[in-house]
């Protein structure tokens, strides 16, 4: 929320990181402060690059704790003691008892509710080595910039309760989170930034989530990431209004590109996956797909997401750049047409599922005398729920064919397949729909046709519409 990054319909949760600033986390023992209470990072050789041990020390003189220090001080093999990273979630369950409430985990996460997230965390002011190449690694387009550098040098980052989930002595390791890094760049995004950053959650949220059907799962830090190594990689004339589908694809394909090489690396610290955990091979192959299917969809199925009315006020825009815009056509960006006639084409098909479904009382005789009644109507009547009178001229001369078209082309087909199940005669009218789109392009009405030809039997006929379309 504070950074302005979420939108009523999704929904999200409220996440709070607290952290304790009485605790002296050490990089080495020259940090040792005495009469505090002081734990040492240690790169244990089973850590993986973002995470840590730490060990506990006494505060009286420089040593370690020989002894432990509470229950949740655990001795390795190596006999060292370290900080168990289960203290906060025993402290929460116990609350959580006490009050009659469920406790609710997720990662380093715990809270008596799915709406509010609490991570507990100890604050180290020195970034570990793993950052060091984020300061020196070479940059374009300026971004981010050299003062953003210095002062996120500056920053630290916090140590969270989370072990690595592949690692056999998860219980005592804690990540690295350089949130407070990432926090300073977002705040130097701009709108735009913000639109392309919502867009890819709502996309994940709604879309790609779903279709991976609890089968692994993207998160909202995947899609921040992307828009991290987007914002560095895009010219910065680039992120205007008219590009936003450009950017956007562009976060899209190094989502796809990740899940190819089964590594997407974290913008901080490079050589930590983000996949590792939440994301297997098989379930790679399956994010790939739907990146791709709505990579070459033009974005059309950002159209289909209800929250926030989202798909409405979408269409709405497009429109409005497509149509009425002094612009000419041809300047038009191509990715918004190309969204425009995907849509078409998808939301025609559901008009007429729901006319068909609709349709199912009708008496066999007067199915297509139905049918037909609203064929003239109902695309105006879509129209009517986004436009003013006014603007229905302009929209009929520049749109009204090619979605008439469409909407016949998918009509004649849906209404003779129901006519042939039920052995129906399908009489002139459907010829009349199928003669009105047939010249929607070179084949698909007409391949449309010979399929309903052959279908109902009619080889002779089928034949000589193949053989047109082969010539044509």
């Amino acid at each position: 929320m504070t950074e302005g990054t979420t939108t009523p319909g999704m929904g999200s949760d409220i996440d709070t990181l607290l952290y304790d600033d009485t605790v002296n986390i050490m990089s080495g023992w020259p940090e040792w402060k005495r009469g505090g209470y002081n734990l040492l990072m240690m790169k244990h050789e089973t850590c993986s690059p973002q995470h840590y041990r730490l060990q506990e020390s006494r505060d009286d003189r420089l040593l370690p704790f020989t002894q432990p220090y509470d229950e949740f001080s655990v001795t390795d093999v190596d006999g060292k003691l370290y900080r168990s990273n289960e203290v906060y979630q025993a402290a929460n369950a116990l609350i959580c008892a006490v009050n009659n409430l469920q406790l609710v985990t997720a990662g380093p996460s715990a809270s008596w509710s799915d709406m509010f997230d609490f991570v507990y965390a100890y604050i180290c002011k020195r970034l570990p080595t793993e950052c060091d190449s984020w300061f020196t690694r070479p940059r374009h387009r300026n971004w981010p910039t050299p003062e953003m550098i210095q002062v996120a040098r500056e920053l630290g980052c916090f140590l969270v309760p989370d072990g690595h989930w592949d690692s056999e002595h998860s219980s005592i390791e804690w990540r690295v989170s350089p949130s407070l890094i990432e926090r300073h760049l977002m705040f130097s995004m701009t709108i735009i930034h913000i639109h392309c950053y919502v867009t890819l959650k709502l996309l994940k949220k709604y879309i790609i989530n779903p279709y991976l059907n609890k089968s692994g799962k993207i998160t909202s830090f995947h899609c921040k990431t992307a828009l991290f190594y987007a914002r560095q990689q895009i010219k910065p004339s680039m992120w205007t209004v008219d590009n936003l589908f450009h950017c956007i694809i562009h976060c899209l394909k190094l989502l796809r590109g990740w899940a190819k090489k089964g590594h997407c690396p974290h913008y901080i610290m490079e050589t930590v996956n983000l996949f590792d955990g939440k994301l297997n091979r098989e379930q790679r192959g399956h994010l790939h797909k739907i990146l791709t299917i709505i990579i070459d969809n033009h974005l059309a199925q950002l159209a289909f997401i209800e929250s926030d009315n989202l798909g409405v006020r979408l269409l709405h825009n497009v429109y409005s750049v497509a149509i009425w815009d002094m612009t000419p056509m041809r300047a038009v960006n191509q990715d918004i047409t190309g969204f425009l006639s995907v849509f078409c084409n998808r939301s025609q098909m559901v008009i007429v599922r729901q006319i068909l479904s609709d349709a199912a009382d009708y008496t066999a005789g007067n199915l297509c005398l139905y049918i037909h009644s609203i064929t003239t109507q109902l695309p105006l009547q879509q129209i009517h729920m986004l436009y003013s009178e006014e603007r229905l001229c302009q929209l009929d001369a520049v749109s009204r064919t090619i979605f008439i078209r469409l909407f016949n082309q998918h009509l004649a087909s849906t209404a003779a397949s129901i006519c042939i199940k039920h052995g129906i005669d399908m009489g002139e009218r459907i010829w009349t729909w199928y003669s009105i789109a047939m010249n929607t392009d070179v084949a698909s009405t007409r391949l449309k046709l010979a399929s309903m030809l052959y279908c109902k039997g009619d080889l002779q006929r089928a034949a000589v519409v193949l053989e047109d379309v082969e010539r044509r």
